[in-house]
């Protein structure tokens, strides 16, 4: 049931709120033409192309395409859900929050998230008193003291051991009030295979607490103190737990992340505390080899993420995958080469934490990582070795954009190797060439329905996007937009979105500030792009008729070049039907003709 009195006291704050005093807390901006201007919070840049557009009420990147009103940047700023940033936004506005009514199913599901979380707060305190304070823990005491963790780290982590019991975790937490069901929401306990009660899930390990990125816990981690298996056994995903938006140890880390500038990634628990316990206090761990794109958004703060990955081949996999991720944010990103396989739990009880200190200082850009990674193992000392060093290295060159650095790179290989510059260049080309066609036979496209489509992406992308600022800017321009086309007509998803949004709120006597806060974040960033446009016009109708033209003939092409084609194709074969695909070619083409003509 929607709560009226609620989502007007939303549509107040977002109507009064100043979206350039509230992003000013956290991006210095500077005011250019009508638009504020600032380098944007969610991914790294120096040039500014991060603008806030107050008469609007919107903010855009251009730069990652991350936009959307007020709402929106405070839930990705401070990675909270939406209400939360409600909450925030009507305490920075000192505006009292009304009570909104809940359904009885958000009110069930409250419940039960604070149960799950109270579940795992008493199993990590459970766990860390059987480690500190009971002979269960003895054997996993010794097993820290050998690894350097101390009292203190194992307090700021909350580390913790189960004993080896059945059910010692559940008769614990049923003195607390906490009922099996509960534990086994949480995947803290099993159901027993005669389907007769539970048991606990983690038995005989050390257990590492995780929590989400506001400090509560939210799931565990186990290891083994022998060689049985599995080594590490995690929690499952449960309503409130989910690793891929999770960094371990990001709620104490986050702090020295801001302080430094710099970000520390690591594969596992030990690779992490072991690094807190050195004093280097900037690491966070990614729950295993998978490093995610929200757990990449999470270190939006840091100038610079240093991954120092295991240097095993599984380890350099997940490097690479990780490098690419956090590249594809505009994060500076270097890479840590740890000498002699070794991961960085066992190099810095080894070597310490100033020879830690110093890989980190001395690791390397993306492309200067990806080069030295294409000579390991390699004798190159011969054609064969040479040949396999160039083939490694032509992808890592093709895909960087930086041409000082490749040439760079190309004048340093063809030295090393003893070859000429040319031949790299050519294979480098030659990949590049073969890459485009490999992607058009992917998406079932050609060359030439490619080279048409990029011709005429810019204006289709202008017209698609005019059309849907005049509706919003001029309701009364929604029926005749829709008496020429339909949002089906529009080639982009979250273009198509908003166009059917537009007409079914102007069918309804609705205005858009009742959807806005509802929309998805691709529609919600591309609405807030349509926002941004500069669109100079006189007369508003004949602009709409331009575009309109512009998306008919569009399809139109891609309809008329699929019938050439595909007559072309059954000419080849001696299929006599070639002949009404050429008809209907150029039926389309007459149509195209004449729209031109108007």
């Amino acid at each position: 049931m929607r709560d009226v009195g609620y989502d007007d006291f939303i549509d107040r704050l977002r109507a009064e709120s100043d979206i350039v005093r509230i992003i000013s807390d956290y991006v210095p901006l500077k005011k250019k033409g009508k638009n504020y201007w600032g380098c944007c919070p969610f991914h790294h840049e120096k040039t500014p192309s991060f603008s806030v557009t107050p008469d609007k009420g919107f903010f855009y990147c251009f730069g990652c395409q991350n936009g959307g009103n007020v709402f929106n940047f405070l839930m990705k700023v401070e990675n909270i859900g939406f209400i939360d940033a409600v909450k925030l936004l009507a305490q920075k506005m000192n505006i009292p929050i009304p009570q909104r009514e809940k359904s009885p199913e958000e009110l069930a599901r409250d419940k039960e998230r604070a149960r799950l979380y109270q579940a795992n707060e008493l199993a990590r305190d459970f766990f860390c008193a059987c480690l500190t304070k009971t002979k269960y823990g003895e054997l996993a005491r010794e097993y820290l003291t050998r690894r350097g963790i101390t009292s203190d780290i194992i307090v700021k982590f909350g580390l913790g051991f189960a004993p080896d019991a059945w059910d010692k975790l559940l008769r614990a937490l049923e003195g607390r009030s906490i009922a099996p069901e509960v534990l086994l929401k949480a995947g803290l306990a099993l159901n027993k295979s005669s389907g007769n009660g539970c048991y606990d899930r983690f038995r005989n390990r050390v257990m590492f607490p995780i929590s989400n990125p506001r400090g509560h816990v939210v799931g565990f981690g186990g290891r083994v103190l022998d060689d049985s298996k599995p080594k590490y056994l995690n929690s499952p995903e449960t309503t409130i737990f989910n690793k891929r938006p999770i960094l371990y140890g990001f709620h104490i880390a986050d702090s020295f992340i801001r302080q430094t500038g710099q970000a520390v990634v690591v594969e596992g628990y030990m690779d992490a505390i072991t690094a807190h316990a050195a004093g280097i206090s900037n690491v966070v761990a990614s729950l295993g080899t998978a490093f995610t794109l929200d757990q990449a958004r999470l270190l939006r703060n840091a100038s610079e993420i240093v991954f120092a990955y295991d240097s095993d081949t599984a380890g350099q996999s997940a490097t690479a995958r990780a490098m690419d991720i956090a590249n594809k944010l505009g994060a500076k990103v270097r890479v840590v080469s740890i000498p002699d396989g070794k991961d960085p739990d066992e190099f810095i009880r080894k070597h310490g934490r100033d020879a830690f200190c110093e890989l980190v200082a001395n690791s390397l850009p993306i492309l200067d990582y990806q080069i030295s990674q294409a000579f390991f193992n390699v004798d190159y000392s011969n054609l064969e070795g040479k040949v396999q060093v160039v083939a490694r290295a032509v992808p890592a060159l093709a895909a960087s954009e930086n041409a000082v650095e490749v040439n760079g790179h190309i004048a340093s290989l063809a030295e090393t190797l003893a070859i000429d510059e040319g031949a790299i260049r050519s294979e480098v080309s030659k990949f590049l060439l073969h890459d485009k066609k490999d992607k058009n036979v992917k998406t079932g496209k050609n060359i030439n329905m490619v080279s048409l489509t990029n011709k005429e992406d810019t204006a289709l992308d202008q017209a698609e996007r005019s059309i849907i600022r005049f509706m919003c800017d001029d309701s009364t321009m929604v029926p005749y937009v829709k008496a020429k086309i339909s949002a089906e007509d529009l080639k982009v998803e979250s273009r198509r979105q908003l166009a059917d949004l537009l007409f079914s709120t102007y069918s309804k006597g609705e205005t858009s500030a009742d959807w806005t806060n509802s929309l998805n974040e691709a529609v919600s960033s591309e609405l807030s792009h349509i926002m941004l446009m500069n669109i100079q016009t006189d007369d508003i109708t004949k602009t709409i008729d331009d575009c309109v033209k512009t998306i008919q003939i569009t399809k139109l092409n891609l309809l008329y070049e699929q019938h050439r084609l595909q007559a072309d194709e059954l000419e080849r074969m001696g299929d006599s039907s070639y002949l009404q695909e050429l008809a209907e070619s150029q039926r389309i083409k007459n149509e195209i003709n004449k729209l031109h003509s108007l």
